[in-house]
């Protein structure tokens, strides 16, 4: 659905309403951290967030805009991640404090970690007791410990 009219999204909503319009914004983890200015919907339409400075769009999100009854929904993109995961959780914990030593982003599974596809974090991690595999997925990361949300 487009619309001529200029779209301003204003705030997060806490509960998807079950009537309305919806907009897809289909976003990596870096874009999903940057909270105003202009997007394009995934049917192209564009759109301008003026959200709180606070805050950090994730995926399936509901966000209000300056038209009632109409919103946009956050998608998160998929993207080239390394998954990491080891027979002993304790190389995996070791492992999760070096990447953390380099402010490397990373998403904490179960028994796995995720980060971003870098050669040289690949390289880096052939030195530890760990398995890594190339993968697509959606990534979310833990936040930093000077997170103001």
């Amino acid at each position: 659905m487009r619309m001529n009219k200029q779209i301003v999204v204003t705030d997060w909503i806490k509960e998807k309403p079950r009537l309305g319009s919806f907009l897809k914004l289909t976003l990596t983890s870096d874009e999903r951290k940057i909270l105003r200015g202009k997007r394009l919907t995934d049917c192209d339409q564009e759109i301008i967030l003026q959200l709180p400075r606070n805050g950090k769009l994730n995926d399936g999100d509901i966000l209000s805009t300056n038209e009632s009854n109409f919103y946009v929904e956050i998608i998160a993109k998929t993207e080239d991640l390394i998954e990491i995961s080891s027979n002993s959780k304790n190389e995996l914990i070791k492992t999760a404090y070096h990447l953390g030593n380099r402010h490397v982003e990373v998403e904490i599974e179960e028994d796995i970690l995720l980060t971003k596809s870098d050669y040289v974090i690949e390289n880096m991690l052939k030195n530890f007791k760990v398995d890594i595999v190339n993968t697509q997925k959606k990534f979310s990361p833990e936040k930093g410990a000077h997170s103001h949300d």
